[in-house]
């Protein structure tokens, strides 16, 4: 009770959607924009920062600190949020929660440089008055560019200067995103396939905590059925590798916009969105084995064939 408790003061909002009205993920075009979802009813590591990049973490978030987003955002946790070096926090040795390896399917903090950098005074990130549960969903080895997904909801964050705890999660569990709300922080989640690790109706006592719940699916691949009852909005694998907005698809920047929409980041201008874009195509892939961080795994690759985007200028 305690722990429902905390979530209800954390503020938790669940937007869902009635059964049974959500589209195939692929509606002609023309019909819904795409990413959109109709809604008929009411919504349900590594070492320590360097020099370099903590200079560039400390930049002013462009317009993203705005005093727009003041009702929204307050510039201290409204939970415990350790250094760095908390209960959750991995440096490639577990932790005190998940145990004392970190290994492929690691359930861990493992924040990236500009992201620890919140702990620094003047660094501008600011917490959520109310923390967001983000669900990342697709099948697992879909190829529908779901870790691209991930990874997009995690750099908009760190673009506006909004603190996010991201982790991979194989079993969702109630226990798991209550101990990892502590923080304060939004809490994001990379996972897949649900059916095989949790009961029917513990899903869907779990569900109401999810804020969103963003599914991405490629033509020709198959839908997971299960996730896309509780979808709240859709990326569609053609529209992130589009090169241009040409023939109807939507184009990197466009896709970022609509999913900052959907997750209420205010206050991004075309420049941060360019900027996310840029990083997404660059962050590197490992050589073996996973990045803990990035979830991208050796064997990812960059299709589509889109080129590198230019990097936006600092303003």
């Amino acid at each position: 009770m305690q722990r429902l408790l905390s979530v209800v003061r954390l503020g938790v909002v669940f937007i869902g959607l009635p059964r049974g009205v959500l589209p195939r993920a692929g509606p002609p075009r023309g019909r819904l924009p795409r990413g959109l979802l109709p809604r008929a009813g009411p919504p349900w590591a590594g070492p320590p920062w360097g020099g370099l990049a903590l200079a560039m973490a400390m930049q002013p978030a462009g317009s993203a600190g705005a005093a727009g987003q003041d009702d929204r955002l307050m510039p201290s946790t409204g939970g415990v949020d350790p250094n760095a070096n908390g209960p959750l926090d991995c440096h490639g040795g577990g932790s005190e929660v998940t145990g004392p390896r970190c290994h492929d399917e690691c359930e861990a903090r493992h924040l990236d440089v500009v992201e620890r950098s919140r702990f620094v005074e003047g660094s501008g990130f600011r917490y959520p008055r109310k923390p967001s549960i983000v669900i990342a969903a697709s099948r697992d080895m879909g190829r529908t560019a779901s870790t691209w997904v991930f990874n997009a909801v995690r750099l908009l964050f760190r673009q506006a200067h909004e603190a996010c705890d991201s982790y991979w999660m194989r079993k969702l569990t109630r226990e798991k995103l209550e101990r990892r709300l502590d923080t304060g922080a939004h809490l994001l989640v990379k996972t897949h396939e649900w059916t095989p690790q949790v009961r029917r109706a513990d899903f869907e006592a779990l569900a109401p905590m999810f804020s969103a719940v963003v599914v991405s699916v490629r033509e020709g691949f198959e839908e997971d059925p299960e996730w896309m009852r509780f979808a709240t909005h859709v990326i569609h694998f053609e529209d992130i590798v589009a090169k241009d907005e040409s023939e109807g698809k939507l184009g990197p920047v466009e896709v970022l916009r609509r999913l900052a929409e959907h997750l209420g980041i205010t206050g991004l201008t075309d420049s941060d969105l360019r900027m996310v874009d840029y990083e997404l195509v660059t962050l590197p892939m490992p050589r073996h084995g996973n990045d803990p961080t990035t979830k991208h795994w050796s064997f990812h690759a960059r299709r589509g064939g889109r080129p590198t985007p230019e990097k936006p200028s600092s303003p």
